[in-house]
């Protein structure tokens, strides 16, 4: 396929979703969603441009961040646009579930597009918790080892804990965050969108 067919197809994609009504009462407030989703993919797109440099190694994690950010062209900017775009993502999904809650948009038929969205705030919260422990560096460190604590306290947490301590490796975490929580993610985020589609967007009660 070629790139002009490509562009058309992408025009064409945009004109359709354009032509497209709003309903009346939706305003600024109900943009939490789409803008998630949005960070969602700066998030895809800077983190593949970091795969490049970054070594899953207990003695090379903080080095080739280090790396990146100090040698790579525009690795600075792409590290951080990551690591800020997290910390704005997960304050946007939990405004978007606040003002779904708020508006009472859980409720029937609604029930699958709320607890969809529920499971992805626990998934964008899975990134953020194995993004933080990544570099290595004595906060990943101390980030670890508090988690393991607070597991430890939970009903049956104790066996939860050890499991995850006897199967915990810098790479074993590197692949949780790159390919198994973000493929969980797009289902999750493929469903949600289906329900939306299905239902349309509630109004306040």
């Amino acid at each position: 396929m070629s790139a002009t067919s490509i562009a058309e197809r992408i025009k064409e994609l945009i004109r359709l979703k354009k032509g497209k009504p709003i309903p009346s009462h939706v305003n600024f407030f109900y943009c939490f969603g789409g803008l998630s989703l949005f960070l969602i993919l700066l998030q895809l797109a800077s983190g593949a441009f970091m795969l490049f440099f970054y070594t899953p190694e207990p003695g090379k994690a903080l080095e080739s961040i280090a790396y990146l950010s100090n040698e790579v062209t525009l690795g600075w900017l792409f590290r951080n646009l990551h690591r800020w775009t997290s910390t704005l993502l997960m304050a946007t999904v939990l405004s978007h579930m606040f003002i779904v809650f708020y508006l009472k948009a859980y409720q029937s038929p609604r029930q699958l597009t709320w607890l969809s969205g529920v499971f992805q705030l626990t998934m964008v919260f899975c990134l953020v918790v194995t993004g933080i422990i990544l570099p290595w560096d004595w906060r990943s460190y101390w980030s670890f080892a508090i988690w393991m604590d607070y597991i430890g306290t939970w009903a049956g947490g104790e066996s939860i804990r050890n499991a995850l301590l006897d199967s915990f490796t810098l790479n074993v975490a590197y692949f949780v965050h790159i390919l198994a929580i973000p493929l969980v993610l797009a289902a999750s985020l493929v469903f949600h969108f289906r329900m939306v589609k299905r239902y349309g967007i509630s109004e306040p009660l």
